[in-house]
């Protein structure tokens, strides 16, 4: 029995077929016509020196898509099983993170008449104060995006004051998260201001908040530029554990996936810059230690191609949340083990001046300047933490959450200050 197929598109052109046979698997083989006109790679994990034969592809196309209850809600929505990777990429692969589309044979050509859906006040509302789960207000726009993670997002079409729902003929230019668990948009937007203050390239992310005090973030999509005639552009990207072609449920080092050796030495061989692209891999985790992010895994590091260029660099940094935060707000509700060890540990408290050392040796860095870039994030990031803190009270106001916010981010620096120094 022939197996399912599907076309892989970027933007107009066919780039190659995704195929399944037998059932559950997942084969990809490029466009002679691609191939010919100096197309891009799909994935590092499927070189295009392999020509037109098939090549296992599970990897990478199983990872554009959501995971765990949140796959299951949208699987119901559309009729698929949730274990069904290839109908759920058929049924939701219109406007996938990056530069992809995966469409029906039938509908690989369009006809380019698509017309983008206003979102407008109430059922954004709507959609918001259900923690993106509501998807009822949205009863004439089948869900046709695909956006990996565990968490609620809506992609949209924003200009600065309207929001249109994205389709594959309207690549969506921001992406919206909902609050699926009390203060996580503030945890999020906090850590990622905080590490903008450091110097970390960081998604451009904003803090909004709706009617009746529902709040939300707008995060403008990296992947995404705007051409000269006013057009959205999708720009080709890939988490590294697509990258590597391993699937979704190996994103954590302690269950199987990979550890910081593998993947800086995945950019090492890959980046166009490899020095400064593995200095900033060295500043996140320094970051995520220093700040309380225990969720910086595999899927939450990714690489993207500029424009026109062809080296991948490593793409800035999202999904950075203050979840030690989080714990002092509810404590005991999130895991303290950082997803990727530091040395060879995960608890925080367990993570000593040789686990630091070793860090920057499986980095294949200097332990000197690693230190030393310890010591200096670890001393200058309860101040900015304070700065970013009245920013945002100046804005939103919660006086109160704030300052433990502030005083988590001093704690966490000074048990690291006194342990490692």
């Amino acid at each position: 029995m022939t197996g399912r197929r599907a076309t892989v598109c970027h933007a107009r052109h066919t780039v190659g077929t995704l195929s399944e046979n037998p059932p559950g698997s997942l084969y990809f083989s490029y466009n002679a016509h691609w191939l010919a006109s100096g197309g891009f790679a799909v994935s590092l994990s499927l070189p295009m020196e392999q020509g037109e034969s098939p090549q296992e592809a599970a990897g990478f196309f199983e990872g554009l898509l959501p995971e765990g209850a949140v796959r299951q809600r949208i699987a119901r929505r559309v009729g698929v099983s949730s274990d069904d990777v290839f109908g759920l990429l058929l049924a939701i692969g219109g406007d996938c993170a990056g530069a992809l589309s995966i469409v029906s044979e039938d509908d690989a050509e369009g006809d380019g008449t698509e017309q983008p859906t206003v979102l407008d006040g109430q059922s954004l509302l709507t959609l918001a104060r259900s923690g993106g789960r509501n998807v009822s207000v949205l009863p004439d726009h089948p869900q046709r995006f695909s956006l990996a993670g565990a968490h609620e997002k809506q992609p949209v079409v924003f200009d600065g004051k309207h929001y249109w729902l994205s389709g594959r003929q309207h690549p969506s230019t921001h992406i919206l998260k909902f609050e699926t668990v009390p203060r996580v948009c503030m945890a999020e937007f906090l850590a990622n201001r905080l590490a903008e203050a450091i110097g970390l390239p960081v998604v451009e992310v904003e803090f909004v908040t709706l009617e009746d005090q529902v709040p939300m973030l707008r995060i403008r999509r990296f992947d995404r530029m705007t051409d000269s005639g006013g057009g959205v552009v999708r720009l080709h990207q890939e988490d590294l554990l697509q990258a590597m072609g391993l699937p979704s449920i190996l994103k954590y080092q302690r269950e199987g996936g990979p550890s910081l050796a593998t993947l800086a030495e995945l950019l090492r061989r890959h980046a166009g810059s490899p020095v400064p692209t593995i200095n900033r891999l060295r500043d996140w985790q320094i970051f995520n230690c220093l700040v309380g992010n225990w969720d910086g895994h595999a899927k939450n590091l990714a690489v993207f191609y500029p424009h026109r260029q062809s080296a991948p660099e490593l793409a800035p940094f999202y999904d950075l949340v203050a979840i030690e935060f989080l714990n002092r707000l509810s404590p005991g509700s999130w895991s303290r083990d950082m997803a990727l060890a530091v040395g060879s540990a995960y608890t925080p408290e367990r993570i000593t001046r040789q686990a630091w050392q070793a860090f920057a040796d499986v980095l294949r860095i200097p332990q000197r300047p690693t230190m030393m870039r310890l010591a200096e994030l670890a001393e200058s990031l309860p101040h900015l933490a304070q700065r970013v803190a009245a920013n945002f009270v100046e804005q939103h106001g919660h006086s109160t959450l704030l300052e433990r916010f502030t005083e988590t981010v001093q704690r966490r620096c000074r048990q690291v200050l006194n342990s490692v120094f």
